[in-house]
């Protein structure tokens, strides 16, 4: 047999195999990210854990080693940062109801934070909103490429490339300001098309250094209860 035709048949035998075995099968990179953007616009509670995996990220002068987050669309979360001031590691618990605030410290009540305070915390709900969020930047992403399907937790995904520019990122949070582009490796769940994980790369640390965070998400549409504390 020549060997173009050799090897156009084994091509063809690799697609009739996977197609018998019923895996998810690989597609246009670009409309895997359309349609993860829209299956995230549609959620009504999320949970999320970040964790920063390489650089310096910080805030209220307390150094970001992770958080884990439930949010309540469209403006509500309860949010447990793990920060790092010199050497001793602390617990900051955020929640964001109503439009208001609150900051629990470690060994003290809840305090309601208001003006420039309030601003200087994250909101990850802002991470979701349909306008700005996720689900509008996500398909916006540059030189979308295809990489392979792998499990996330137990589901089988898209996992794609893309590139997004600084704009685009301060959107999403406006505390995570890049001094340059960010590449970004997202997991899209191959049934549902929600996003399962993103790691983010790029300068977007302290003083624009080369940083990386990952982000998982999970709890989809699940229970979600975030109560309003009482302030001391």
């Amino acid at each position: 047999m020549h060997p173009r035709l050799a090897s156009t048949c084994a091509g063809a035998l690799t697609v009739v195999v996977l197609a018998a075995c019923g895996g998810l099968q690989p597609e246009d990179p670009a409309q895997a990210l359309r349609d993860g953007g829209a299956a995230m616009a549609k959620l009504k509670t999320v949970h999320a854990n970040l964790k920063f995996t390489k650089g310096t990220v910080s805030f209220r002068g307390f150094t970001l080693v992770a958080a884990k987050t439930a949010v309540r669309l469209p403006a509500d979360s309860d949010t447990t940062y793990t920060v790092r001031q010199k050497d001793v590691q602390l617990a900051l618990e955020v929640i964001i109801s109503g439009g208001n605030v609150y900051l629990h410290l470690p060994f003290s009540g809840y305090n309601e934070l208001t003006g420039a305070d309030a601003a200087d915390i994250p909101d990850l709900a802002k991470l979701f909103d349909a306008k700005s969020g996720l689900p509008a930047v996500i398909p916006a992403g540059r030189a979308p490429k295809y990489v392979a399907v792998e499990q996330v937790d137990g589901v089988d995904s898209h996992k794609v490339e893309a590139t997004y520019t600084t704009t685009q990122i301060h959107s999403m949070l406006p505390q995570l300001t890049s001094s340059g582009d960010v590449d970004a490796v997202i997991w899209i769940g191959g049934s549902d098309h929600l996003i399962r994980k993103a790691v983010l790369s790029g300068p977007f640390g302290d003083n624009g250094a080369a940083s990386s965070v990952e982000v998982d998400l999970s709890g989809f549409d699940g229970a979600v209860t975030i109560a309003t504390p009482a302030v001391s």
